[in-house]
Formats: structure tokens, C-alpha cells, sequence
């Protein structure tokens, strides 16, 4: 019973991304909608938790009724946006899509066998995501004296509140604080995230390859055992991997629709966890580094970013509340600094190592680079280079954090590196498809000019 309400709060949660695709310009059309309606289960996942982790903050309890009257204005919507816009006509499905699908559907149902029943049995997941989203099922806000207590300031009260909020919507559904189904809602993100990059990239990469890609990120031993831990990482690095897919696609095609998708990614992925305020400046500074010219495009999308996380940093200040391992202000304080400058080049190594590890990544960063080698000797320039600016301003910024960090570098480093790259890591699988169409089609069209000369 507790399975078919987690199962149907999630139903209602893609039925409300429906009218998020015409709102952001994703679907102008019926036709277009179907094309693209694998996005909506994502954006339907993302608009539940930023809605429901703002309404926390001001005594607002989300659950069946917020589920329900999200749903219903967002098919409102939909209805009256694409009224008579053009349907989709009949036309027989591709078969290696009709067969990706269907896997994505059983990787699912074998993944569930396990997700439904483990145990919450990580410090984190306890002591952090559970502790807060219990909390906020319990008390129906973020009440103070939870949120902002002295007594729980291990928990990383700074931490934004889009996970917890979602666990709170689940544990409302299902009636009850089921430890072992929350899980399934991580498996859900997986398959909501697959589903929108497939959507996302189909036009534009073969179908082959992108489902190649799709499984080979989904089927890494690392996303299994991540998701399965109950952190936040991996959700935080899914959500930012379909903002960096929507990215690079839009650094190609220039589609607004393309930036509007990333920018309410990026949200989510600043809503998640604060690492994502890193991994989104480092994209913009790619972008600004490949595409200048449209500043104001980017200025706009930063904004937006800006505006739904200010709620939360107006929490956490007015609470005066800040992380426990180090802050912003740490990189200024040169005696810390200068103390540690040694511990820079050891965690950019170690971190190297992590994504490079065949045995939690497979070989999705070599394939990665590879393809990152191809697109520049074939002369692409825009987006190999955007790639390259991101995952290098990450990386950079991630061996800083270890820098500054007031705990023993070692040890510190030794438990968090397997989680912090995972960012890094499917935000480059997200790109990779890209760089690969981008080199054949540049590989064919050399061809073509020198037959065409010949």
C-alpha cells in the first residue's frame, strides 16, 4: 500500500512537469510535447521539491492537496497554452528507442528489488536527509528549533532543503516514515534523469550512441551504490547532469528553451546541496567563456537562479547559520591557507584518480576525454572547450574546498571523494553524446566537400 502511494505521489509529480515543458518553451506544441515529454518527469520531481522547500520556510505543509493542485494547474495550463497547436501525427516508434525504453522500464523494476528494501543505514542519510525531512514531515516547516538548533548543528543545518522536502512529500504519501521505500525514491531520480536526457538529445544524437551512453552511466557501479546510500550527491549530480546536457545543447543550437531547461536544473541542483553552487559557476563561466556574445541570455538565466535560492540564504542568514568544515571567508585567511597550499595538488590527484576508477565509473571519464580530443582535431571549438572550462573550474574547485576545510585533510578526503565528483562525472557523460554527433557530423561533412570537389 505504502509502495502504490510513493508510486502515485511520483505520477502526480510528472503529471505537473507537463505544464512546466510549454512554460519554458520545451514543448510549443502537442506534437512537440509528446517528442519531449520524457523531460517532464524531472521537471515535475525538480518544481515539487523547489515548491515545497520554499513553502517549508513559511509554516506551509506540501503534500496530497499541494500534489493535487499542482497537478491540476499544471495540466490547466497545458490545456490552454497549446490549445489548438499542432497533434501528433501517427508514426512507428524507432525500434532502439522502443528497446531503451523498455530497459530503463526493467533496470527499474530490477534496481526496485533492492531500493525497497534497504535499510537506512549510513550516517548521512540518517543524521542529515532523514533527520530533516522527518522533521519536516513531523512538524510540517522548517521550524527552528530543528532547522536552526544548536542541538543539531552537525546535521549541516546550512544545507538547502529540496531533498529533505521531497522525502517529506514521500513520508505524507505514504502516511508513514518508511525508512526503507524512501529509497526508491532515489531510484526514481535515476530513471526521471535518464528519461530527460533521452528526450533532451534524441534530435540531435544518434540514437545508438545516446542509449550506449544512457546505460553505461546508469549500469557504473557507482551509481547503483550511491543512490543506494541515501546521500545527496547523486541526485545533485543527475539534476546537474541534465542542466549541463541542456547547456552544451544550447551553446550549439542557441534555443532558448535549451538555456530556460538548464537554468531550472541549476535551481534544483542549488536547492540540493551547496557543492551545487560550485558545479553551476563553473558552468556559467564556461558558457561566458564560449559564448559572450549572449551575456544577457546568461545574465537573465543567473538571476533566475539567484532569486529562487535567495529564500533560503535569507533563512540561513537570519539564523546565522553557516557550515560547520569551512565557508567562503576561509580561502582569505592566508595563515590557514598558507598551511595547507600542499593539500591542493594532493586532492586534485586523488580526485583524478576517483573519476578515472574503472571500478565505480566504468570508463565513462577515458570515453569522455577521448571524445573531448576528437571534437577539437575535428575542429570543433564551442563545445569542447565549454566542456573543458567547467569540468576544470569544478575540479580546481573541489581540490580548493580541501584546502580550506578546517578537518584533517586526509581523513576528510579519504570519506567524501567518492561522492564529490559524481557531478563532475555525469555532467561529462551528459556532454559526451554531444561531442561525439558534433565530430561525425564535421567528419561528414569533410567528406562531402572533398567528394563535392573531387
Amino acid at each position: 500500500m505504502r509502495m502504490a502511494a510513493l508510486l502515485g505521489a511520483n505520477a502526480l509529480m510528472l503529471v505537473s512537469g507537463l505544464g512546466l515543458l510549454p512554460l519554458l518553451g520545451i514543448a510549443r506544441s502537442w506534437r512537440l510535447l509528446l517528442f519531449r515529454c520524457g523531460l517532464a518527469y524531472l521537471c515535475g520531481i525538480l518544481l515539487v521539491g523547489i515548491v515545497s522547500a520554499h513553502l517549508a520556510l513559511v509554516h506551509v505543509s506540501f503534500g496530497w492537496i499541494g500534489l493535487g493542485v499542482v497537478a491540476a494547474l499544471s495540466l490547466g495550463f497545458c490545456a490552454w497554452r497549446l490549445n489548438g497547436t499542432e497533434r501528433p501525427g501517427w508514426r512507428r516508434p524507432d525500434w532502439i528507442d522502443a528497446a531503451g525504453i523498455a530497459a530503463v522500464v526493467a533496470l527499474a523494476i530490477d534496481f526496485g528489488r533492492a531500493f525497497r528494501v534497504a535499510p537506512l543505514n549510513r550516517y548521512d542519510a540518517w543524521a542529515i536527509w532523514a533527520l530533516k525531512g522527518h522533521a519536516l514531515y513531523a512538524f510540517g516547516w522548517a521550524d527552528p528549533v530543528v532547522f536552526a538548533g544548536a542541538s543539531y548543528r552537525f546535521a549541516n543545518l546550512d544545507y538547502p532543503l529540496l531533498l529533505p522536502s521531497l522525502e517529506a512529500v514521500d513520508f505524507r504519501a505514504m502516511g508513514a516514515f518508511d525508512t526503507r521505500l524512501v529509497h526508491v525514491q532515489f531510484l526514481l531520480f535515476l530513471v526521471a534523469a535518464l528519461l530527460a536526457l533521452f528526450a533532451l538529445l534524441r534530435d540531435r544524437v544518434p540514437s545508438l550512441v545516446l542509449w550506449l551512453s544512457l546505460f553505461a552511466l546508469a549500469l557504473a557501479p557507482a551509481v547503483f551504490d550511491q543512490l543506494l546510500t541515501a546521500y545527496a550527491d547523486l541526485p545533485l549530480a543527475l539534476v546537474f547532469g541534465v542542466g549541463v546536457g541542456a547547456a552544451g545543447r544550447w551553446v550549439l543550437t542557441n534555443e532558448r528553451w535549451a538555456l530556460a531547461l538548464a537554468t531550472f536544473c541549476f535551481a534544483g541542483a542549488l536547492l540540493t546541496k551547496n557543492e551545487g553552487s560550485l558545479f553551476v559557476l563553473a558552468v556559467f563561466l564556461g558558457l561566458l567563456a564560449v559564448a559572450h556574445a549572449r551575456w544577457r541570455a546568461l545574465g537573465v538565466a543567473a538571476l533566475v537562479d539567484i532569486v529562487l535560492l535567495l529564500p533560503w540564504r535569507i533563512y540561513v542568514h537570519s539564523h546565522h547559520l553557516r557550515d560547520i568544515n569551512y565557508s567562503v571567508g576561509d580561502s582569505f585567511d592566508y595563515e590557514h591557507v598558507h598551511g595547507r597550499l600542499g593539500v591542493g595538488p594532493i586532492a586534485f590527484r586523488t580526485l583524478a584518480g576517483q573519476m578515472f576508477d574503472p571500478q565505480h565509473w566504468g570508463l565513462l571519464m577515458p570515453i569522455f576525454a577521448i571524445l573531448l580530443v576528437a571534437a577539437l582535431l575535428t575542429g570543433a571549438r564551442a563545445l569542447p572547450l565549454f566542456a573543458l572550462v567547467w569540468t576544470l573550474v569544478a575540479w580546481l574547485g573541489l581540490s580548493w574546498i580541501y584546502v580550506i576545510s578546517r578537518f584533517e585533510y586526509s581523513s576528510y578526503l579519504d570519506s567524501t571523494k567518492e561522492r564529490v565528483i559524481a557531478s563532475i562525472v555525469v555532467g561529462s557523460v551528459a556532454l559526451a553524446p554531444l561531442l561525439a554527433a558534433e565530430s561525425w557530423a564535421r567528419l561528414r561533412d569533410r567528406d562531402r566537400a572533398r567528394t563535392g570537389a573531387g
